[in-house]
């Protein structure tokens, strides 16, 4: 243990984004024993990096108990240089059997520490001592990544009563419960349009932009097919990657007035020092160029939105994940985060109530005037917060009534914000959303 030492410096460590390369998987089982032999179940839900929990079985004294407890993912590096990242309690733990006189149970913390030789986050400890001594540090039995149609009913029964809307939500999230849904009318009138501008040849986040932008034809890809409804990308990258290009390609849109329109940029971005507008501008070059004064190289990013909300379309979208201050430059970082993926156990009509059921405008960016936007090679915070903001609102977990563009817009920048809270500076972000649904 000596080699995976926390010891009572965590609170002193600083923390990097180093995260766990775990896909979009949801759901996994862990089985671990304490000091005394002690058998202990867990069933992991996760949605992104400040919304899971886990649900805890065991036997005591010849009773069964369940036990919940939400948390929180963190990352980090010890005072020794080894990464790690860890699910950190946000709540006390909750019984969910009947709970004894007197009984008790401390919180567990997981910590997945890097494994040199498969390169992963696979060596996974935990404990419930919350000073982190290193005696107490335990290696699980194991971690089992779980696919939803791999969970079955009775196995939900171990750790759910039949009358828990969580039953009923993992029931539906997993294929067990059928969902019945009506067929929207005139889809076939309905298009989405993505609009994707990256700087892919950049040699600092070009990597991250190319994450990026597959990430995001493959997430929206599935939310037409899911939405059954048309789909179209556009993608101005590589060698191609200019103002002139943007807008060429912003010109060959031609939507319908039943469409959406959603436009993204990854890239660097900046502002002049006289800027008036709030919005950062694109920097649409790369290599050693640098933004012409006569704004030949560049647009603000409220430029584009004006010029789409002009064709007509029923929503337009236009999100920009780059910087918003004079230097320009995005701040790279060394991570891999979990995140998850529209699937087809997402709540359509969910998707539905944003994308069909809206009319309107959103603008929103990574940075408020005079702040940095960060990026790793898993892609941009913003846009991963974004893709992450959107599984988890059109998820049968949410229960918040009428699933809304503010919602997921306030959860993208808070989730970007608490991803940057241990770089240099934070992000915080700015949107305007002007959308009516229904409409």
């Amino acid at each position: 243990m000596n080699t995976h030492s926390f010891l009572k410096r965590l609170l002193l460590f600083y923390f990097v984004f180093i995260g766990l390369s775990a896909g979009a998987q949801s759901f996994y089982e862990i089985k671990f024993s304490d000091k005394n032999n002690n058998q202990y179940k867990c069933l992991l839900v996760y949605f992104h990096e400040n919304s899971s929990y886990i649900r805890t079985a065991y036997q005591e004294n010849g009773k069964y108990n369940v036990v919940e407890v939400n948390y929180k993912m963190i990352y980090g590096t010890t005072s020794t240089g080894l990464k790690y990242s860890m699910l950190s309690k946000v709540s006390s733990p909750v019984f969910i059997t009947s709970k004894a006189a007197g009984q008790s149970y401390y919180p567990d913390y997981f910590i997945w520490f890097f494994n040199n030789v498969s390169g992963k986050y696979d060596d996974l400890y935990t404990t419930d001592d919350s000073t982190f001594n290193n005696q107490n540090y335990r290696r699980v039995n194991s971690y089992t990544p779980l696919t939803a149609n791999t969970i079955t009913d009775s196995y939900l029964k171990e750790f759910f009563s039949t009358g828990e809307n969580k039953y009923a939500v993992l029931k539906k999230m997993t294929g067990i419960t059928s969902v019945d849904l009506k067929p929207l009318p005139k889809l076939e009138t309905t298009k989405l349009h993505l609009i994707i501008v990256a700087n892919t040849n950049d040699v600092s986040i070009g990597k991250s932009c190319e994450t990026d932008r597959e990430r995001l034809i493959k997430e929206f890809k599935q939310t037409a097919n899911a939405l059954r409804i048309g789909f179209k990308d556009y993608v101005v990258e590589g060698d191609d990657f200019s103002k002139a290009n943007l807008l060429s390609t912003l010109s060959s849109v031609y939507p319908g007035n039943n469409d959406i329109v959603f436009f993204i940029y990854r890239g660097h971005g900046f502002r002049w020092a006289n800027e008036n507008e709030k919005w950062p501008r694109l920097a649409l070059f790369y290599g050693k160029t640098y933004p012409t004064s006569d704004n030949s190289n560049s647009i603000n990013l409220k430029e584009v939105k004006n010029i789409l909300d002009k064709k007509g379309a029923r929503l337009n979208i236009v999100l920009g994940d780059c910087c918003n201050n004079g230097d320009g430059i995005s701040v790279m970082t060394s991570n891999a985060y979990w995140d998850s993926q529209v699937t087809a156990f997402t709540d359509v009509s969910k998707l539905r109530n944003l994308f069909i059921n809206s009319k309107g405008s959103i603008i929103s960016s990574a940075a408020q005037p005079g702040e940095v936007s960060y990026a790793g090679y898993d892609g941009g915070l913003y846009t991963r917060s974004f893709i992450s903001a959107l599984d988890y609102e059109t998820s049968y977990s949410t229960n918040t009534g009428a699933t809304k563009w503010d919602n997921i817009l306030s959860s993208t920048v808070k989730i970007a914000y608490n991803k940057s809270l241990y770089c240099k500076s934070t992000q915080t972000g700015i949107s305007e959303i002007k959308v009516t649904a229904p409409y």
